[in-house]
Parts: C-alpha cells; structure tokens; sequence
C-alpha cells in the first residue's frame, strides 16, 4: 500500500522539476528570438531532419562504396578526366597479352600464319637489298674500267683504248687498290664473249695486265699508291693460268685459308 501511492508522487515530483528547468531555459531566451513550437512544428522538423538524412544517404553510400573499392587489394580506382587513347591503348595490349597467351588451336593458327608472312616478306626485302647491292657494285666496277682501260668508245663493239703508260699512271693517280684491279679483271672475264686462258685473252686483260706489271715493277718509295702490294700481275696472270684449266683460283684459296685456321689436312 505505501508503493502504490509512492509511485505517483514520484512522477509528479519528476515532472514538475523538468517542467521548472524547461521555463528557466525559456526565460534565458531573448524576448525577440522566443517562439512557441507546437506538436506540429516538432512533427514537422523531424521529418525535415529526416528527408535531408535520407537525401545524404546515397551520396555518403556512394563515397563509402568508392572507398572501399580503394581499399580493395587488386582494384584501381578510374580517375575520370583521365585519356581515353590511353585506355584503348591498354586495351589493346591486354588483348594481345590474351592472344599470345591463348591456347586456342585457331588464334595461334592465325599468330602462325602472320608471323610466316611476316618472314617470308622480310626475305624478299633481304633478296631485293643483296640484288640492289650487287647492281650498284657491277655499275661501279663498269665505270672503273671505262675510266682506266677506254680512252673512247666508238660503239657496241669497238674501243679505243689506253696505253700502258696511261693505265700504270691512272693506277697510281686515283690510288686503286688490290681488290679494284681484282673486280676489274673478274668483270672483264664475265663480260667477255669466249673463255679467257693464257694462250687467248681480251685486249683489256693484256692491257691491265702490262699496266700492272709496269706499276709492279716501280720501287715503292716511287709509288706515290701506297695500297699497291708489287704482286698483282703475277696473282693475275696466275689466276688466269687456272681459268684456262677450268680451276677457280679463288675458290681454292679461300680452302686453303679455311684448313689453315681448322687445322684440317687436304686428304687428295
């Protein structure tokens, strides 16, 4: 009996006290700033308070889901001002990383067919520059002859020639090497219409022959062609000597310097 009626006077004190300490708030108010909020007003700020906290909600959701992508191991976060030929680029490299590294039987079929066209065009590139070289080396060699060994050509089949002394002189003048009077005398031999020996040559071997011997003959302090060894005319005539009996001097030599470095012994 003493709880039951102690209860209610214990709210009614609670109330009253919290009733005091709202008026004193009230009365710390300025009188131009009081207002009276009625149910209402308080029903209505909280569904105002609500709408902006749901109007946040998505974008906070939206930033909360960008930075846990970003801290996700093996995920980039898409910065959207960035290039995008850069992103096909990349693109592009991915999908030929999956292409090299496929399995399929048919795109490594097609890799195949365009790595062998690839080769097969570059062989062709590889001929026509071994082609081109040798034209413009023949075309060369041509106008070397022309300029030591022709004093006036008169047509397709006849030519003046230079004297001995005018060849030796041209030797030593435009300072030519072993190996121009060697390709002048292999294009002359290839240019000649019958086989060349000892016994029946072309005019312009015996003439670059005589020159040769001449300018061999000189003492070296006199040659002013310093790239002159004193022994072609007789590799020349030599060489000769050996085409008459179908032998390919060069092709021996070049065996002999290959059993003289291997070491091998000529067996015949």
């Amino acid at each position: 009996m003493y709880r039951k009626q102690l209860l209610p006077r214990s709210i009614l004190i609670l109330s009253l006290s919290v009733i005091s300490l709202f008026g004193r708030q009230c009365a710390s108010i300025p009188s131009g700033n009081k207002k009276c909020f009625t149910r209402g007003d308080i029903c209505s700020s909280a569904a105002a308070r609500s709408g902006r906290t749901s109007a946040l909600a998505p974008l906070q959701s939206t930033a909360a889901s960008d930075d846990n992508d970003s801290n996700v191991p093996g995920t980039t976060k898409v910065n959207k001002d960035e290039n995008l030929p850069l992103l096909v680029q990349s693109s592009a490299a991915a999908a030929l990383d999956v292409l090299k590294s496929s399995n399929n039987p048919l795109l490594l079929r097609q890799q195949a067919d365009l790595l062998r066209a690839e080769a097969d065009a570059m062989r062709q590139e590889i001929i026509r520059s071994a082609e081109e070289r040798e034209r413009m080396r023949i075309a060369r060699v041509d106008r070397l002859v022309e300029r030591v060994l022709v004093n006036i050509t008169i047509d397709e089949d006849t030519q003046l020639l230079n004297t001995q002394d005018q060849v030796a002189r041209l030797i030593q003048d435009e300072r030519l090497s072993v190996e121009n009077i060697n390709s002048m005398f292999d294009r002359i031999c290839e240019t000649s219409q019958r086989k060349q020996s000892m016994e029946d040559h072309s005019p312009l071997i015996a003439l670059l022959l005589d020159a040769a011997c001449q300018v061999d003959c000189m003492e070296r302090e006199d040659n002013p062609n310093k790239r002159w060894n004193h022994r072609v005319e007789r590799d020349l005539r030599k060489k000769l000597f050996a085409m008459g009996w179908g032998i390919d001097i060069d092709e021996v030599n070049e065996e002999r310097r290959i059993r003289s470095i291997t070491g091998e012994k000529d067996l015949n």
